[in-house]
């Protein structure tokens, strides 16, 4: 297992089966799992730790260091899941589910958060409004507040870890670096560290983290950072600094009021000693900020606009196309591969193959649709309201088939249901829709 790829293996004895790989990066990975123990709520987070190590001089001094070093990775471990344990009792921050050591390596099972996470709010171009940037600083501070009255500091705050669930639109914290920590140490052959790497994310790390020496206030600055980001559209590290004072320069991007000018200032200040020192202090100068403006909710968390299922008339002609286009694309492929002559088997055998790669490439790319569907305003969706993956759009198309053979039934479903799934999309978990 060590350093292979997770994807379709089990842990614990066939507890957890891994289904899809999250993310990675250079000390570990992050899996989608299933807990095949529970009946309800089965779906979890798998984060499997990639330990560094020096280089081995010898055989001997290899062996050693990996005795020394296991010894020191475990009773770390153990100590930083224990800490995530503590903080995943607060709502906003993923319950540890369990932390295990398998094959060598290091796995921490966690709550799975339904949701997008902010980046897809906060991107190059897009601006927030200050009302709206007030009340994102409320909401990641009181978490935040939790995180440091319990002595931890996150070291990784970035729009990507702040996780916005769908069930209540709450901000949720993820990724702390803590358990980083664990893995991107490197110690010798008598268990001391001699690499220390840092943790964090540039653009929103300040000068003390970047130097491995993170503090209370340099979790307020990524924040500060983020808020500043939301407000320009203007991703960190593209914003100039001072020559003079390496002071973060911003204003002059946005127009926003003296009051909440002066909040983010201090919150980004370069010298960490000018900044708020911890969340609660700047959270009560954001609260002072909220005396001011009128109640209003930041646009992540506005109900979005109501969903349109596709009717049967716009989904028929969409399907008239796509097979218009399969069937003209299998006819010279057909031709080309039986001696020049398009054969009834030839059409139907290249229509199927074409048909598999066409459908479920184009439903689950940035598109969303197939051709016929772009054409007509319809796109394909999962239950969440986002882009299906491609084995959704595989497990869509196959079971198109069943439809087929119930005589069209399946498809004649999308005229009558409320939602006007067929019988394939209720297979897939899928919904189709007209385009916003």
């Amino acid at each position: 297992m060590f350093g292979a790829s997770l994807v379709g293996t089990q842990l614990q004895k066939g507890r957890y089966k891994i289904t899809a790989k999250l993310d990675k990066g250079g000390i570990g990975e992050t899996y989608l799992a299933e807990d095949t123990s529970k009946i309800k709520e089965k779906q979890c987070v798998v984060k499997r730790l990639l330990p560094q190590q020096e280089p081995p001089v010898n055989e001997q001094e290899e062996h050693q260091r990996w005795v020394q070093r296991q010894k020191w990775v475990q009773q770390k471990f153990e100590q930083e899941a224990e800490m995530l344990e503590s903080l995943g009792k607060h709502d906003q921050i993923p319950a540890l589910l369990a932390y295990f050591q398998e094959d060598r390596e290091f796995f921490v099972i966690q709550e799975f958060v339904q949701g997008n996470n902010l980046r897809k709010d906060i991107y190059p171009g897009g601006q927030w409004n200050e009302h709206a940037v007030t009340y994102l600083l409320r909401d990641i501070l009181e978490v935040l507040e939790f995180i440091h009255q319990k002595g931890v500091i996150h070291r990784d705050i970035k729009p990507e870890n702040l996780m916005l669930r769908q069930s209540d639109k709450k901000i949720v914290v993820i990724d702390f670096g803590a358990v980083k920590e664990v893995t991107s140490q490197v110690i010798n052959t008598q268990g001391q560290v001699v690499i220390n790497s840092v943790i964090g994310t540039p653009g929103y790390m300040p000068v003390e983290q970047l130097r491995g020496q993170p503090l209370f206030c340099s979790d307020i600055y990524a924040v500060g950072m983020i808020a500043i980001e939301a407000l320009t559209g203007v991703f960190p590290l593209q914003l100039a600094t001072d020559p003079n004072t390496s002071e973060v320069v911003w204003r002059n991007r946005v127009q926003v009021s003296n009051n909440l000018a002066n909040v983010l200032e201090k919150m980004v200040r370069f010298q960490h000693q000018q900044r708020y020192q911890s969340a609660s202090e700047a959270l009560q100068a954001v609260h002072n900020l909220l005396q001011t403006i009128p109640v209003s909710r930041p646009p992540y968390q506005q109900p979005p606009p109501p969903l349109k299922p596709a009717d049967f008339g716009r989904r028929l002609v969409a399907y008239l196309i796509d097979i218009s286009i399969l069937a003209l694309g299998s006819l010279p492929i057909s031709a080309v591969m039986f001696g020049g002559t398009a054969t009834l088997w030839g059409l139907i055998f290249w229509y199927a193959v074409l048909g598999f790669l066409y459908c479920p490439v184009m439903e689950s790319s940035p598109m969303q649709a197939t051709l016929g569907k772009m054409a007509v305003g319809i796109i394909v969706i999962d239950l969440s309201g986002n882009k299906i993956t491609f084995e959704q759009a595989i497990k869509r198309h196959s079971s198109k088939l069943l439809s087929y053979l119930l005589v069209f039934i399946g498809f004649l479903m999308g005229g009558f249901t409320q939602k006007r799934r067929t019988l394939h999309d209720r297979i897939s978990g899928c919904l189709v829709i007209r385009k916003q």
